[in-house]
């Protein structure tokens, strides 16, 4: 199962808000919160449900990217 670690960039105070709409995608997991940046994992059955997840990520209100900074069990 792959599994990416990701750094998500957000609006300033819009911590909360983000926090909440990470919690409703399944698959995701929140790790840390520091500024405008929150540590995240995603795992996903395959690379594809990984780049739908990150997809989602992007069309999120108040997130401004999601930046991939490790990534494993991927063939």
């Amino acid at each position: 199962m792959p599994v990416v670690s990701v750094i998500v960039e957000i609006e300033d105070g819009s911590g909360e808000a983000v926090l909440h709409s990470l919690a409703v995608i399944g698959n995701v997991s929140v790790f840390g919160v520091k500024d405008n940046q929150i540590v995240a994992v995603i795992e996903g059955k395959d690379l594809t449900a990984i780049q739908n997840t990150i997809k989602i990520l992007y069309s999120t209100k108040n997130i401004l990217g999601a930046y991939p900074v490790f990534a494993c069990g991927y063939e």
